[in-house]
C-alpha cells in the first residue's frame, strides 16, 4: 500500500437493530475511519460519538449475546475485534430475537 493510499479515510456503514436502534439516530450511521482500521477501532469511535449506545453495545458484546456481522459474516468466523475493515464495509449489530 502506498503512503498516499494509507492516508485516505474509509467510510464504514454501521447498522443497529432491535432495542439498540433507540440509541443511534436513524438506526445507523456512516463513519469515517483511518485506513487499516479494525472492528476494535470502530468500537472506540462509536464510544466517542455515541456514548450511551456504545455502552449498550459493549454490554451486549461482553455478555456474549450480541452478534456482529461485517458484510453479512459473523465476526466469530473472522478475526473477532481484530477483523480489518475496508472502505464501504457494513457492520451490523444484532441483538438476539425471541419468537415462538
Amino acid at each position: 500500500m502506498t503512503k498516499d493510499a494509507a492516508s485516505h479515510p474509509m467510510q464504514i456503514i454501521v447498522k443497529v437493530f432491535g432495542g439498540l436502534r433507540e440509541s443511534f439516530p436513524g438506526g445507523g450511521q456512516q463513519l469515517l475511519l483511518p485506513s487499516a482500521s479494525t472492528l476494535a477501532a470502530l468500537l472506540c469511535e462509536l464510544q466517542i460519538a455515541f456514548p450511551d449506545g456504545s455502552a449498550k453495545l459493549t454490554a451486549g458484546l461482553d455478555a456474549g449475546y450480541l452478534n456482529v456481522l461485517i458484510n453479512g459474516r459473523n465476526i466469530h468466523f473472522l478475526q473477532g475485534n481484530q477483523t480489518p475493515l475496508h472502505d464501504g464495509d457494513t457492520v451490523a449489530f444484532l441483538p438476539p430475537v425471541g419468537g415462538g
